[in-house]
Parts: structure tokens; C-alpha cells; sequence
């Protein structure tokens, strides 16, 4: 029995955005008494920091790419430190929840798991079996019950925001990012909330939001500590209509915060009503994925159920109020031609995007798509192979290396070709069919930097951190858009 646990939560920092589901979770173990500490892996040693704190607990939460880091890791701590519980929670262990057969982990957690892990720190704190518990599998349980929802997102604690802000980068970057809602309805095949509702049918209701007070009152803790020029809502959709809670959310924003801020929203619910509220409380960009040109691919493999009208009109609509666009299309999709991918190029042109990125499409377990491409034979599960980013080459057998690597150059240049459209004929009649090189990455990499740093965000830096930041993210993009390499412990 152990009145206080060291939980030391390990990740690996591949951009600028704070994950928030351990931050939530160090939250809930401070609650109870316990201490997080945290280990970013590109800049320390794990082991160092084992020795140093000694913790009874390693938390790690994770999506498929970037599994196969922390599960390489994890099998040389437990040769090591056999005592350790180790524990991952996130979306890989959620919907490819046989790998906790498979790897030296201890116990994953699936779907939700605030109180999942306040329910285990009770019982393992007091040396009491953790098998039962919603939420939860160990290697000694075959089967695993979900718990209702939380509803209420206001009863949940302020996340522990010092754990990602004191220990890495972000903390100085004046970029900082919240969740203020959780759940989203709809149906896009390539991800993984249809398979999300799905598990939580009849578990309570799937799009919660918190309140606007809770959600100033988490911009506000955030300002108090750390430098904030620009906010960023990372919610799959911030805001579904112009209703009361926008309404109250644009006045109290506005007094209280009064920062650009950037959200995400789909297209198809965009209207000037919306747009208005927003721009008056201080919106500088607003995130629509596209996906794909093809109305066909868009709306027939993809589900995404968005006429190219109203992705015009909904990108317009920002340009006619002033507000950045940023979008996401998704190229190499099962059986697709390169001449529908450069119809995403297209659209985005037409559309006066702002900022776009080309994602090659990845099978990520139990998401629709990716079940139809490994039923079709067009890819074999191999998760340790799946790169952590969607933007190196495809996995996928139905393309050729000719297509590939047409496809590693979209994801490029199709940003260059968007933000620059007079380059357009040069590089999809050309550029794209060239090796690949590093060049592309760049001038990718150049026009990036200077679009999101004078448009889609307010970073206000001094010229050393604006030197380190435009250093970490070249590194980041060469890693991007590279063969990933497993360091060996």
C-alpha cells in the first residue's frame, strides 16, 4: 500500500500542439495525491530520468504511428525495472486493443478515461486488483466494459497544463492549445469516431461542451503562467451553429480574453451568422477540411457528404470577413488516381485557402476505411512499419513507386501550388513527377513558416525563440516527410 505515487508520463514532442489527454490524467492523479512528472524522450534520457525519480507508474498515450517509439522503449524499461507498471491510454490502445498481448505493457486504458484512472490509482495505491475496472485491460483479461460518459465536461479538473508547459518547448511558444467540447456525430470514414460512437451507443451523449465560464476560465489559468498570443480550439468541430452558447462565448471572449484565436469547424455548417459572431470576438482562422476534390472520392468513399459549392462558398465567406482559412486533403486514397489528388490542389485554389496540407492516407485500425483497405488486400497490418506522420510515403500496394512518389511530392509542393497559384502548372505537370528531395521539403518547409507565422497565427517572439522555433520546425518537417527511424535503447 502507497499513500503517494510518482506517475512520470513519457512522450515524444513532434510539433507544437500540448496533448491534452495526459494533462487531463496528471490532473486526476494530483487530485488524489499522487505527483506526475514527465519525460519529452527527443530531449532526455528516459532512464536518466527513471533513476532520478524512481516512479511507480510510466503513462504513455498514444496514437498508431507513433506506438512502435514507446513500445521499443517500454520493453528495454521492464528488463531494466521489472517493478515499474507501465500503462498507455490514447487512440491506438483504444481501437487495437489486442496489442496489450502483443507488447510488455501492463494495463491500457480505452476510450474516456478520467475516472478509469482514478479508479485504478485507488486500487492499485492500496495494492487491490485493478482487473474489473470499466476501461481497463491487463494481460489477465480477455474481454473489457465502457463506462458511460462524462457528460458534464465543467466537473472535470482544469488539466495540468505545467505538466507539457514547464517540461518542453511549448511552454515558450505563444501558441497554446484547448478542448473545450468532446465527441463529434459525424461519419468520415478514414476516422476513428464512427467507431467511437459505435462503442459508446447508450453510454450517454456523444458531443459534450463545456461552458463558456469553464472554458475562459482554462484560457485564463493558461495566460496567468505562460507567454499566449494566439489560441487554438482543437476541437473537431468548435461550434455547429450560431447559438446561445456561441453568443455568450463571443461577448465574454471578447472582454475577458480579447486574443486571435483559430478553431475548426466543417464547411457545410458555416453561415454568415456564425461568421459574424466570430470575427467580433476575435477569430483570425478557421480550420475546414476538405479532404478531397473529387466530388466522388469526397462523398462516396469518404463520406464526407459536402457539396464543392458549399467548400467554395464557406472558404469565400472567410475571405469576405477577413479570417485565414486552413484546410487538410487527404491524397493516396485506396485506389485513387494522381490526376484526383491534383483535384484537391484545384479546389483549394478555387476556394482562396489560405493554408492547406496534403495528408497521405494511413489505414489506422478500426477506422472504415482502413478495415476496407486491409479487406480489399491492399494493405497487411504492420503498425511497428506505419510512419508517425501522414506525410511520407504510402503504405498501400495498389500504387506503383512512380505513384508514390508523386504522392510524397503533392504533400510538398501541393501546399506551394495553393499559396502560390501561378506555380500551379509548373509543378503538377512537372515538379511532382521528379525525385523526391529534399529541396521540396524546403521550400515547402519556407513557405510554410512564413504563412503560418504572419497569417494563421500570432506568434510575438523574440528573435531568439523565433530562431528556435524556425529550427525545431524544419527538424520536425524533415521528420515529417522522412524514413522514421526506431531508437534503439
Amino acid at each position: 500500500m502507497k499513500d503517494s505515487l510518482k506517475i512520470l508520463f513519457i512522450f515524444k514532442m513532434e510539433n507544437f500542439i500540448a496533448n491534452i489527454g495526459p494533462m487531463y490524467i496528471s490532473a486526476i492523479a494530483k487530485q488524489e495525491g499522487h505527483q506526475s512528472f514527465l519525460c519529452e524522450i527527443n530531449n532526455e534520457d528516459p532512464f536518466e530520468k527513471i533513476e532520478k525519480i524512481k516512479p511507480d507508474i510510466i503513462a504513455y498515450s498514444s496514437s498508431t504511428g507513433e506506438s512502435k517509439h514507446y513500445f521499443h522503449l517500454n520493453k528495454t524499461i521492464k528488463e531494466k525495472h521489472p517493478n515499474i507498471f507501465t500503462i498507455m491510454g490514447g487512440p491506438h490502445p483504444t481501437f487495437f486493443s489486442e496489442l496489450i498481448h502483443d507488447s510488455t505493457l501492463d494495463a491500457i486504458f480505452i476510450g474516456e478515461s478520467d475516472e478509469a484512472f482514478r479508479d485504478f490509482l485507488r486500487a492499485f495505491s492500496a495494492g487491490k486488483p485493478i482487473e474489473g475496472i470499466q476501461n481497463l485491460m491487463t494481460k489477465n483479461t480477455k474481454t473489457y466494459d465502457i463506462r458511460n460518459l462524462v457528460e458534464d465536461l465543467d466537473c472535470l479538473p482544469i488539466p495540468d497544463y505545467g505538466l507539457m508547459y514547464d517540461n518542453t518547448p511549448m511552454g515558450k511558444s505563444p501558441l497554446k492549445s484547448f478542448m473545450v467540447s468532446r465527441g463529434c456525430p459525424y461519419k468520415c470514414t478514414y476516422c476513428f469516431n464512427p467507431s467511437w460512437n459505435k462503442m459508446y451507443q447508450g453510454k450517454g451523449k456523444i458531443v459534450r461542451r463545456m461552458s463558456v465560464d469553464k472554458t475562459i476560465e482554462n484560457i485564463v489559468k493558461v495566460r496567468e503562467k505562460w507567454p499566449l498570443s494566439t489560441v487554438k480550439f482543437y476541437d473537431d468541430i468548435f461550434s455547429y451553429r450560431a447559438d446561445e452558447w456561441l453568443e455568450e462565448f463571443a461577448k465574454k471572449y471578447k472582454k475577458e480574453i480579447n486574443l486571435p484565436y483559430f478553431i475548426l469547424t466543417r464547411a457545410d455548417l458555416l453561415n454568415e451568422d456564425m461568421i459574424k459572431l466570430l470575427k467580433a470576438s476575435g477569430c483570425r482562422t478557421i480550420s475546414m477540411s476538405i479532404e478531397a476534390g473529387n466530388v466522388d472520392v469526397r462523398n462516396t468513399q469518404l463520406k464526407r457528404n459536402m457539396s464543392s459549392d458549399d467548400i467554395i462558398r464557406a472558404h469565400r465567406l472567410c475571405d469576405k470577413y477577413g479570417i485565414y482559412t486552413f484546410t487538410n486533403c487527404i491524397i493516396g486514397l485506396p485506389n485513387t488516381k494522381i490526376e484526383q489528388d491534383i483535384e484537391s490542389i484545384d479546389i483549394c485554389i478555387k476556394s482562396k485557402v489560405t493554408w492547406s496540407e496534403f495528408l497521405i492516407f494511413y489505414p489506422y485500425p478500426r477506422t472504415e476505411l482502413g478495415e476496407q483497405t486491409i479487406n480489399m488486400g491492399l494493405y497487411t497490418p504492420n503498425y511497428e512499419k506505419m510512419h508517425t506522420s501522414y506525410m511520407y510515403r504510402s503504405e498501400l500496394n495498389c500504387f506503383n513507386e512512380k505513384e508514390k512518389n508523386a504522392q510524397q511530392n503533392i504533400a510538398e509542393l501541393g501546399a506551394v501550388a495553393t499559396t502560390l497559384p501561378f506555380l500551379r502548372n509548373l509543378i503538377v505537370n512537372h515538379l511532382i513527377w521528379l525525385k523526391h528531395n529534399r529541396f521540396y521539403i524546403f521550400l515547402y518547409w519556407l513557405v510554410k513558416m512564413y504563412i503560418i507565422r504572419n497569417r494563421i497565427y500570432v506568434t510575438k517572439t523574440t528573435p531568439m525563440e523565433s530562431l528556435r522555433i524556425y529550427w525545431r520546425s524544419l527538424k520536425q518537417e524533415v521528420f515529417r516527410h522522412t524514413a522514421e527511424k526506431v531508437k534503439a535503447k
